[in-house]
C-alpha cells in the first residue's frame, strides 16, 4: 500500500448485511444440524430398544439343564417375533458360541455400538444386508454362556431418516427467506442516509446551504445535524474570511497608493532637503503598513476554529504587564506620556499564551499612548481577584453606542484623530476569545478617557508560573 494511503473501508451496507447475516446462519444451520441430530439419536434409542425389547421376550423362555439349553417358544410365537411388515427380523439363541435355537451368522460384535441395562445393540450385515443387532444374556440360573441375538434390517431406521430431512428442510426456506428479509430491511434502512450522502456531496459543491433530512430515522437525526452544522461553519467561516480580505485588500490599498505617490515625489523633489522630508514621510507611512501586516499575519493564527486547540500555560500576569510596558517605555517616551503600573506584589498566575498575552496588552497600551495628550498618564492596573487587567488613558473616549463596534475588523473610534489600521482592539477580543476572558470598555475613572478591562476567569491552580519574561522592576 503506497505510503499516505489509507484502506478503503467497506461499505454500511455490506457491513450491516455481513453482521445480521452470520449470526442468523449460524444459530438457524447450528440449530437444524442440533435438532436433527437429537431427533436421530432419540429415534435410534427407540428403535434399540423395540430390539432389544424382543431379545429380553426370546431370553425369558431359554433354559438350561443338564440335556442342554431349551427354548420354550411355540412357532406361532416365533412367527410373531419374526414378522415385520418392512424389515426383516432375525433371532438366534447360543451357547459358547454354539447355535442352539434360530438362525446360525448373526454377528456378535460390529460398528456404532450401544449399550443399554438390558444389553446393547451394534450395525452389522448378515448376508449382504445391513442389520442392527440387539444382544443380551439369557437369565436363567444355569444360562451363563447363553448369548440370544435379535437382527433387524434398517429399512424403516432409513425411511426415518430420510423423513427427518423433509421434516427439517423448512429451516432451509426459513434461512432463505430471512436472507432476502434481511437484504430489503438493510437496504430500505441505508437507502435515507445514502440519499442524504449524495445530495450532500452534489449540492456541497454547488453551495454551502442546510440540507432537510427528509426522512431520515431517528437515529440519523444527530447525524444530519452535525453534517449542517459543519456546512454552517464552513460558510460562516468563508464569509469571515471574504469580508476580511475584502476589507484588508482595501485598507492596503490606501497606504500602498501613498507609497508610490510618495516615491513619484521624491523624485520630482527640487533638492536633497525636499527629497528627505519626503523620505521621512514614506518611512512612517512604511511603519504604519508593517504595522498592519503584521497585525494581519496575527489575526490569521488567531482562528477562532482552533480555540479549542490552544495550549495554555501558568504565567505571571504581573511580569508580562511589566516586560511590555518595559518594552514600549521608549515609545511613551517620545510622546511625553507617563505609563503608571499598578500591580500587587504577589503573582497573579493566570493560563494563557505568554506571546499573544503579551499583543494584547501591547495593542491596548499603544492605542493608549495614542488617545493620551501630552504629558499625559497612562495606568496599567493587574487585579488578582478576579485575575485580569485594565489600561485607560486621558484621550478623548469611545462613545456608549460605539464601544462593541469597535471591535469589528478595521473599524476605529469616531474620535480618534491619530493613524491607525483599526486591527488593534480586534486582536484583543480574538485573544480574550481563545483564552476565554473577557474585554470591555467603559469610561475612565476620572470621567474622562477610556478603561478597557481584560478579565479571565478563574485562576489556575497555583503552581510555579511558566514564563519566558525577564521581571522588570520599577516601570513608569
Amino acid at each position: 500500500m503506497p505510503r499516505g494511503e489509507r484502506k478503503r473501508q467497506p461499505g454500511l451496507y455490506r457491513q450491516l448485511t455481513v453482521r445480521l447475516l452470520l449470526p442468523m446462519l449460524v444459530l438457524v444451520s447450528g440449530g437444524g444440524a442440533l435438532g436433527i441430530f437429537a431427533a436421530t439419536k432419540l429415534t435410534s434409542e427407540v428403535f434399540d430398544r423395540w430390539l432389544l425389547d424382543a431379545a429380553v421376550s426370546l431370553a425369558q423362555q431359554v433354559d438350561s439343564d443338564a440335556q442342554g439349553v431349551k427354548v420354550d417358544m411355540p412357532r406361532s410365537s416365533q412367527s410373531m417375533l419374526a414378522y415385520d411388515e418392512i424389515d426383516r427380523t432375525f433371532f438366534s439363541v447360543e451357547d459358547r458360541g454354539v447355535v442352539q435355537f434360530g438362525m446360525p451368522g448373526i454377528p456378535h460384535d460390529g460398528a456404532h455400538e450401544a449399550t443399554y441395562p438390558g444389553g446393547r445393540a451394534f450395525d452389522a450385515a448378515i448376508a449382504g444386508q445391513d442389520v442392527r443387532v440387539a444382544s443380551v444374556r439369557a437369565g436363567c440360573s444355569r444360562c451363563a454362556g447363553v448369548t440370544v441375538l435379535v437382527a433387524e434390517t434398517r429399512l424403516k431406521r432409513e425411511r426415518l431418516e430420510r423423513s427427518m430431512v423433509w421434516i427439517f428442510s423448512p429451516l432451509a426456506l426459513l434461512l432463505i427467506a430471512t436472507m432476502l428479509a434481511i437484504f430489503m430491511t438493510v437496504r430500505r434502512t441505508v437507502q435515507p442516509l445514502e440519499t442524504l450522502a449524495a445530495q450532500w456531496n452534489r449540492e456541497s459543491h454547488e453551495s454551502l446551504r442546510p440540507i432537510p433530512p427528509g426522512d431520515l430515522p431517528s437515529e440519523l437525526a444527530p447525524f444530519s445535524t452535525a453534517l449542517n452544522d459543519l456546512l454552517e461553519r464552513i460558510r460562516r467561516m468563508l464569509a469571515r474570511e471574504r469580508r476580511f480580505s475584502a476589507t484588508a485588500a482595501h485598507q492596503l490599498r490606501t497606504p500602498l497608493a501613498a507609497l508610490r505617490l510618495g516615491l513619484d515625489r521624491a523624485k520630482r523633489a527640487p533638492d536633497l532637503a525636499a527629497t528627505r522630508a519626503v523620505l521621512a514621510e514614506l518611512d512612517l507611512a512604511t511603519d504604519r503598513t508593517a504595522r498592519m501586516v503584521q497585525q494581519l499575519l496575527l489575526l490569521g493564527r488567531l482562528d477562532p476554529e482552533q480555540y479549542a486547540g490552544a495550549e495554555l500555560q501558568p504565567v505571571d500576569l504581573c511580569e508580562v504587564v511589566r516586560d511590555v510596558c518595559s518594552a514600549m517605555a521608549d515609545i511613551a517616551s517620545a510622546r511625553n506620556v507617563e505609563i503608571e503600573v499598578q500591580a500587587p506584589e504577589q503573582p497573579v498566575v493566570v493560563r494563557a499564551q505568554v506571546e499573544l498575552l503579551a499583543e494584547a496588552i501591547a495593542n491596548l497600551l499603544d492605542n493608549a499612548l495614542k488617545a493620551s495628550p501630552a504629558r499625559g498618564v497612562v495606568q496599567l492596573a493587574v487585579a488578582a481577584r478576579p485575575p485580569g487587567f485594565s489600561v485607560s488613558d486621558d484621550g478623548p473616549g469611545i462613545p456608549r453606542h460605539r464601544r462593541e463596534a469597535v471591535f469589528e475588523h478595521f473599524v476605529r473610534g469616531e474620535q480618534a484623530g491619530w493613524p491607525g489600521s483599526g486591527l488593534g482592539l480586534t486582536i484583543v477580543r480574538d485573544v480574550a476569545k481563545m483564552h476565554r476572558a473577557q474585554v470591555t470598555i467603559s469610561d475612565a475613572a476620572h470621567e474622562r478617557g477610556t478603561r478597557v478591562r481584560f478579565e479571565f476567569g478563574a485562576p489556575p491552580p497555583t503552581h510555579g508560573p511558566t514564563s519566558s519574561h525577564t521581571p522588570q522592576e520599577g516601570l513608569a
